[in-house]
């Protein structure tokens, strides 16, 4: 554990009930928003702010995994049982003929307007 003292910094707190005393201690979350500004909030200070642009959907699936996408990123994920390789030429093939079979389906789709509609979710959610 590193020990770390921070002289003359900015906090915000997000307290559910009233301001901390001395001596008191509170569960929460600590986030540091720039170099000298920290923000922490109180566990159930805040309701939890739901971020529907950044949950996953799954474009595609395989055998052994899935293509996901969200606002920012397309996610591959594959998931391999030990049983199904012996070697690791096995797993290499399986491995390129799974994201091969997936780019094929990716081809025929129109990833531009999946990105668009999940992209607008953000939009929503910031109104």
């Amino acid at each position: 554990m590193k020990k770390n003292l921070h002289l003359c910094v900015d906090l915000t707190t997000l307290m559910k009930q009233g301001d901390l005393q001395v001596m008191d201690s509170r569960k929460g979350t600590l986030f540091r928003n720039e170099e000298d500004k920290f923000t922490f909030t109180e566990r159930g200070a805040r309701p939890h702010e739901i971020h529907p642009e950044l949950h996953w959907r799954v474009l595609d699936k395989c055998r052994y995994g899935k293509v996901s996408a969200n606002a920012n990123h397309i996610k591959l994920e594959l998931y391999i049982p030990h049983e199904d390789y012996a070697t690791g030429r096995e797993l290499a093939d399986i491995l390129a003929q799974q994201v091969e079979q997936m780019g094929d389906n990716l081809c025929e789709m129109d990833l531009s307007k999946v990105v668009e509609a999940i992209r607008a979710l953000r939009k929503e959610a910031s109104c």
